[in-house]
């Protein structure tokens, strides 16, 4: 008896590390922006992607006043932008669309491992396309900036994705900064 209440206790333990509360869909990766994650790549983590500045990073006056950009400029990455963005956004938007269907198939009461892998096979090539055309993105956005505006952009991103941690754009926290953090709300009366 006592054996198998210890059995017990242990395939309970061993459970409860296995498993994860953290059963929430992820946001699909957006090019930049402030979440601090893409697709499961964390901000500081090393990753390409976290080189990828926001869609129109140049209209935002925290990001382009240090880069300090000639009105050439600002008017190649427009041009740029209408150009190539579209192709980008709509394969952020198909992604979504993979990535749900793949949890349809995933969370069916039969589910056929084939439809499983299709499912799976499309996502993978949305996100290898998506990857490209960011990547592409990235490639003639950088060409248009000399070195030393591009270490700016760089600094840039890494203060606002800082200000985003402390913020709660990622914090555990919500935003508290630290003990007495009043978090948005105010004082709390008495």
């Amino acid at each position: 008896m006592r054996r198998s209440f210890a059995l017990l206790a242990l395939v309970l333990v061993a459970v409860s590390c296995a498993s994860s509360s953290d059963d929430e869909p992820r946001p699909m990766p957006r090019r930049g922006g402030g979440m601090g994650m893409r697709g499961g790549a964390r901000f500081g983590d090393g990753s390409v992607l976290e080189m990828l500045p926001p869609r129109d990073w140049w209209h935002d006056p925290q990001l382009a006043a240090p880069v300090n950009l000639t009105s050439e400029q600002m008017a190649s990455l427009d041009r740029l932008s209408a150009a190539q963005g579209d192709d980008a956004a709509k394969l952020e938007r198909d992604s979504m669309v993979a990535v749900r269907d793949l949890r349809t198939q995933l969370d069916a009461e039969q589910p056929a491992s084939a439809d499983i892998l299709a499912a799976a096979k499309r996502v993978e090539a949305l996100h290898d396309a998506l990857f490209d055309k960011q990547a592409e993105l990235l490639a003639a956005e950088r060409t248009l900036l000399s070195q030393q505006q591009w270490a700016s952009l760089q600094r840039a991103l890494a203060g606002t994705r800082d200000d985003s941690f402390d913020r709660g754009g990622r914090g555990d926290r919500g935003g508290m900064r630290g003990r007495g953090g009043r978090g948005g709300r105010g004082r709390f009366p008495g």
